[in-house]
């Protein structure tokens, strides 16, 4: 009998993109357009240990209703997917891990909170404990567990009860089915176990490419990240091209025969309204500790700002310079980033006072406030700076002022930074590594069984 979709559509809960990094094979991009052209009402993207794509994905979704407006109604919830492990005294791997997901502000606030905690005790591999997700307040996150295999014995088939019990009516299980001769083994186990818990269960493809074209290169990253062929990578592989988005038809058929599927639509169909988070809501909050009691930001700003233009011209301040500085700081006004100048004011000026050299580039060399805060050295009495290149009403993202401090003593500034708004609000950032030409060819290359001398030498070209 052919299947008309409900209302509510379908509502996929694991998703993981490219920055999987060497797992997903698919950008945001391709995985948003792909969800939402198969008619799906929504899609949450939960990336192994951080938030590293989501970003992306929110920037997808608004390109999309921009050239889309029907698909104003298609929803992007936020998450991630965190391994688990015993502690740091026994350091047991457990073949486990757990998504959470953001109902509301707050709960991305916990999420972040979590994702810091488990980068932190290893350099390479990032994990938590199951004492310290017990120890979560579940308020305002949800957590979905995959039943990836189903049931194991163990310590991981005892964490499951313990997250019900501690997650509530936060807590799912996430069921998928992928073609594959085991499932008929697992389910119903996991259908079992949901059953006695009284636990919810969502239904899931467990995506992990947009489309079943992008198998192929699937396979290929799974050998690069196991530093092998594809020859000897086979068992890391996905079987077939299920892990990726299928039509809604295909979905019912799939599903529709497993015990509790109008009960775990309907789950499905209530998440998505519950989680209400958006990136939108997140705003900039930035420190308040160099602006003395009695003043606002933007009073201590101009304070400053006029000061600085006495120093750096005298007495007798260009009538160009004051027309330039009163532009620019009502334009900070507007925008409400005083705060952020008087941030980097500050590490400029106990760098310059601990004769630290240092140096702010890029944008904010257009930018007459900063020339007078001491950041930069382009005196716009000298020439003619365009200050909408730095800020601007029409773009209305914060200011990016870039600092270079000399090698040899930025320890010395970094140590500065966490000494002064302490280490919980100052940490260190890294940029996404991707390949180039020359390291995306030895690696596929190396992956394919290509021999070295003829990597080399085409590496050359």
């Amino acid at each position: 009998m052919d299947y008309t979709p409900e209302p509510s559509g379908w509502h996929e809960w694991l998703c993981k993109t490219n920055f999987s990094f060497l797992t997903g094979a698919s950008h945001p991009h391709e995985l948003i357009q792909r969800a939402w052209s198969l008619g799906y009402q929504s899609l949450c993207i939960n990336d192994y240990d951080g938030v590293y794509g989501l970003a992306r994905s929110w920037r997808a979704l608004r390109d999309l209703r921009k050239e889309h407006p029907e698909a104003e109604n298609f929803r992007l919830h936020y998450g991630a997917e965190l391994h688990l492990r015993e502690d740091h005294h026994k350091p047991t791997l457990l073949r486990s891990s757990v998504v959470l997901v953001a109902q509301n502000l707050s709960g991305w606030h916990k999420l972040c909170g979590l994702l810091s905690l488990s980068h932190q005790k290893s350099k390479d591999k990032a994990f938590i404990s199951p004492e310290t997700l017990l120890k979560t307040c579940p308020k305002d996150l949800v957590l979905i567990q995959p039943m990836r295999g189903g049931i194991r014995t163990g310590h991981q088939n005892d964490l499951i009860p313990q997250l019900h019990q501690h997650f509530g009516e936060r807590f799912y299980m996430a069921i998928s089915r992928h073609l594959h001769p085991a499932e008929d083994h697992w389910i119903g186990k996991a259908l079992s176990l949901a059953h006695q818990l009284k636990a919810r269960c969502l239904f899931s493809q467990d995506v992990f490419f947009h489309s079943p074209e992008r198998k192929p290169l699937s396979d290929l990253l799974h050998a690069i990240r196991q530093n092998q062929s594809l020859h000897q990578a086979g068992p890391w592989f996905f079987p077939n091209t299920e892990r990726s988005f299928q039509s809604l038809r295909h979905l019912h058929h799939r599903y529709h025969c497993l015990p509790g599927f109008h009960q775990a639509m309907g789950h499905a169909a209530d998440l998505s309204r519950a989680c209400t988070f958006d990136l939108t809501e997140l705003r900039y909050h930035y420190p308040q500790e160099m602006i003395p009691d009695g003043h606002s930001p933007h009073q201590w700003l101009s304070h400053l700002t006029w000061e600085g233009a006495k120093r750096r011209f005298g007495p007798v301040i260009p009538e160009k310079i004051i027309r330039t500085l009163n532009h620019e700081l009502k334009l900070i006004e507007q925008l409400d980033f005083a705060d952020y100048f008087l941030t980097v004011h500050d590490i400029v000026r106990w760098a310059r006072d601990q004769k630290i050299l240092c140096q702010g580039r890029g944008s904010a060399a257009n930018s007459a406030v900063c020339f007078v805060l001491g950041i930069t050295s382009v005196n716009p009495d000298s020439f003619e700076l365009l200050f909408e290149r730095f800020i601007s009403m029409e773009r209305g993202d914060p200011p990016d002022i870039d600092v270079d401090f000399e090698h040899e003593r930025r320890e010395e500034v970094i140590r500065y930074i966490y000494e002064r708004y302490g280490r919980h609000r100052a940490a260190m950032v890294a940029n996404v590594i991707t390949f180039r030409k020359k390291g995306s060819l030895r690696a596929a290359g190396k992956a394919l069984g290509v021999p070295s001398e003829i990597l080399d030498h085409a590496s050359s070209l």
